[in-house]
């Protein structure tokens, strides 16, 4: 079976973000993700995830209250954009991080939709370029218009046609849950985009939370990584209904499937 990465933004949230790691490992996950590290400092994270023997898979780039969903799509942002990315190479030098998650942020009219995106694009290969001398990848994420409304990346079509604009420098992150709340089959879609597709996350649907409290077909899902042949890391990334551990019944059950 792929690695399991536990998001421990939103995972473990009832204890504290450094012990974690330990409490994600001794629940049975391979790697860990964080949405936003920023708030610790990148040596006391990498410390903590060193301890604990646990690799430090993804984060997301920063927001902020005025942009929270990001800077990357954002015309007027460029300066900021490019100002934040010293502090993002920092923590995913420090982290040894696989990917990085470029939040593409809102977009405000239609009329905007296509300079957004070809900005979106101009960041990513900055991006790319910025983090390729540590061996870490860019990614991007379409997110569900219900959730996230006006989010430059509103499909999957939106996210391919950020890829060819950025010439393939980045890669797709394909979230079961997103493209489920997109009315979408996610293991039909999961098929067609597996050769983009560099990092994989789940959530059931409705709800956000563990799987087996929504609709989704994880079987199904899983059937098709495996027979593509995918290696990539497999992302818990959803909100417990209870405390985290209640809910991990499906990561057993998981485990025991793939034997």
């Amino acid at each position: 079976m792929q690695a399991l990465s536990a998001n421990i933004s939103m995972l473990f949230r009832e204890i504290k973000m450094l012990n974690r790691f330990r409490a994600a490992h001794a629940a049975g996950f391979d790697g860990v993700e964080i949405q936003f590290p920023y708030s610790e400092s990148p040596k006391a994270l990498a410390s903590a995830a060193h301890a604990a023997g646990m690799p430090v898979v993804l984060i997301n780039t920063p927001v902020s209250r005025e942009h929270p969903l990001g800077l990357g799509g954002r015309p007027e942002m460029r300066g900021e954009f490019r100002a934040q990315l010293a502090q993002i190479a920092e923590y995913a030098e420090a982290l040894t991080v696989d990917f990085v998650h470029v939040l593409a942020g809102r977009i405000e009219s239609r009329d905007e939709r296509d300079r957004c995106h070809s900005t979106y694009a101009e960041n990513l290969i900055l991006a790319a370029d910025a983090l390729s001398t540590y061996g870490v990848g860019v990614l991007v994420e379409p997110l569900n218009g219900h959730d996230m409304p006006n989010y430059a990346v509103g499909s999957l079509a939106d996210a391919q046609s950020v890829l060819e604009r950025c010439e393939h420098r980045a890669g797709l992150q394909f979230d079961l849950y997103h493209v489920a709340c997109m009315g979408l089959d996610p293991s039909a879609e999961l098929s067609r985009w597996l050769p983009l597709v560099r990092h994989v996350q789940f959530a059931d649907a409705p709800g956000r939370h563990e799987p087996g409290t929504g609709g989704i077909e994880f079987e199904s899902a899983l059937a098709v990584l495996r027979d593509y042949g995918y290696r990539g890391w497999l992302a818990a990334e959803y909100i417990p209904l209870t405390k985290t551990l209640e809910g991990l019944g499906w990561l057993a059950a998981w485990r025991r499937d793939a034997v």
